[in-house]
């Protein structure tokens, strides 16, 4: 089945580039004995529409009818929204100098969660101020990032 499920990432993936968006966040899980195509995108600059959405969907499910005609699947295409995921040092070059919720796999500071705003992203460091406090972390401790939107 691996087999199968990187040959579906692939034939996704291909598909995505060439309509010129990213793939924000893949998944695949069964539900309920059916397997199941997450697929987060968006424009690089965002903005990706609930359109688009509908096409790419329809795109890949005609696209892996041939590879899964023995499998019961179901693909989903969404917007990250507002919520999206921040997972690569890109997703943070998209919010520097706001603020930011971020999650870390090892504590920095007796901390494993942080919020603050986002000075500055480099290569392999991620450079954030709270309050007066400038705080560096290595890009390998970070787990996941979101954008804070105020209410």
């Amino acid at each position: 089945m691996s087999i199968i499920l990187n040959q579906i990432k692939e034939k996704i993936e291909k598909i995505i580039n060439q309509e010129g968006v990213e793939l924000v966040e893949y998944r695949t899980f069964n539900l309920r004995g059916k397997l199941t195509i997450r697929c987060l995108v968006d424009y690089p600059q965002g903005g990706i529409t609930l359109d688009k959405c509908g096409r790419l969907n329809k795109m890949i499910f005609n696209q892996l009818q041939e590879l899964l005609s023995d499998v019961n699947y179901t693909v989903e295409v969404n917007s990250p929204g507002l919520d999206r995921p921040l997972r690569q040092i890109e997703d943070f070059l998209k919010v520097e100098g706001k603020i930011i919720l971020l999650w870390l796999k090892e504590p920095v500071l007796q901390k494993s969660f942080m919020e603050a705003t986002l000075a500055k992203v480099e290569s392999d460091k991620l450079f954030l101020k709270k309050e007066e406090e400038q705080i560096e972390i290595d890009f390998n401790k970070v787990k996941l990032g979101k954008q804070k939107f105020r209410t």
